[in-house]
């Protein structure tokens, strides 16, 4: 039995082992979706990679891409940000200054935002100048003659106009007033001491004088106006000062040009004449020598008697009046040396304002100097 088996079961292995190897070729496989490569092939695996496969894949390479593309947005949005505040920061120190006739140049407080680096040229426009100065300017133009008289009738009409000019010297800020050149600080003190000086007239007129004051005083005489220098109070930029305190202060010590006082009005006949315009700090130094140049030529200043030998001068260049002001930048030792030091000083700064002639007149001639009498009347254009 044991015979047999071994014959049949190595016959039956034989076929099965013949029948596997035969199987393997004809059993029919199933056709497979074979991705035809596309040429030319972009990746190598991708014809092997099933459609859900590659689906997944495609899905995830989308994911990823929008994952970084936010980043990316919105880092160019943060750098557009940043520059747009970095270009808004760096503006207003790049802007272009306003032109003295465009609206913006003409609304109010424009002065205040002017740069600190450019408040300096800016006070000489007349957009920025403090607002007294303009009502101030309207005052000279409509009552100031060309010599100088002024019409106190029609200004008295308009004194609470000419107050409210006067209050406007308290809203001055004292940082910007720091930040003025000299020449704009000062021409801003003589406008001042002026415009009060009028404010002065126009609250006292007609000038009321006492029976016994006109037995020695005209009735138009100014010093009828008791404390007219040293009781009449302005405010500027929060202190108080009367016009002998502003003359003390800024004329005397401060400024130290003498040729201001022949710019201050003393509102009488006798004085230098009062100017039509105020007077701005990028041409003060023109307009003072224009101003002496008037106040010489005409009667009340000076004069010279060929004839007789005798120079005539104001009773504003005595050395006991504004004389000695001449002497520290005039003073000298060269010329006039028989004179007083506050005559030589004063001879000295003249010459310097009259022709050639009359210049070598007064350095090499021989002659005496008189003081003409000071006529304190109103220089009142409204009586004639």
């Amino acid at each position: 039995m044991r015979k047999c088996l071994l014959p049949m079961c190595a016959c039956l292995g034989g076929l099965v082992l013949l029948a596997g190897c035969t199987g393997t070729e004809s059993v029919p496989q199933p056709q497979p979706q074979v991705v035809q490569p596309i040429e030319p092939p972009q990746e190598p695996n991708t014809a092997a990679v099933p459609d859900e496969v590659s689906a997944k894949v495609e899905k995830a390479s989308v994911a990823k891409k929008e994952t970084v593309e936010p980043n990316e947005t919105s880092t160019v949005k943060i750098d557009q940000v940043v520059a747009a505040k970095s270009q808004k920061t760096t503006e207003p120190n790049e802007a272009k200054p306003v032109e003295p006739n465009t609206p913006a140049a003409r609304e109010p407080g424009t002065v205040k935002s002017v740069a600190p680096e450019n408040l300096k040229s800016e006070i000489t426009n007349p957009q920025s100048v403090p607002s007294f100065i303009r009502g101030y300017a309207e005052l000279l133009r409509d009552y100031v003659q060309d010599d100088g008289y002024v019409d106190y009738s029609s200004l008295h009409r308009r004194r609470l106009d000419v107050k409210q000019i006067v209050m406007d010297l308290g809203e001055l800020d004292p940082n910007v007033y720091a930040a003025w050149p000299k020449g704009e600080q000062l021409a801003f003190w003589i406008n001042a001491y002026n415009i009060k000086m009028l404010e002065i007239i126009s609250r006292n007129y007609p000038i009321q004088s006492s029976r016994w004051l006109r037995l020695t005083w005209p009735p138009t005489d100014i010093r009828h106006i008791a404390g007219i220098w040293t009781d009449y109070k302005l405010l500027v930029m929060d202190e108080e000062f009367t016009l002998a305190e502003v003359e003390r202060r800024f004329f005397h010590t401060t400024f130290g040009d003498p040729r201001v006082f022949l710019a201050l009005t003393c509102a009488c006949r006798s004085g230098p004449p009062l100017r039509k315009k105020p007077y701005e700090g990028k041409d003060l130094d023109r307009q003072l020598d224009e101003q002496v140049k008037a106040f010489l030529s005409s009667p009340q200043g000076f004069s010279i008697d060929r004839r007789n030998m005798v120079v005539r001068l104001s009773a504003i260049f005595k050395p006991v009046w504004r004389g000695k002001e001449f002497v520290a930048r005039y003073g000298t030792d060269k010329k006039f040396k028989s004179r007083e030091p506050e005559t030589r000083a004063v001879l000295n700064f003249i010459t310097n304002y009259l022709s050639r002639e009359d210049a070598y007149f007064l350095e090499t001639e021989n002659y005496a100097i008189e003081y003409m009498s000071f006529d304190w009347r109103l220089n009142d254009a409204s009586r004639g």
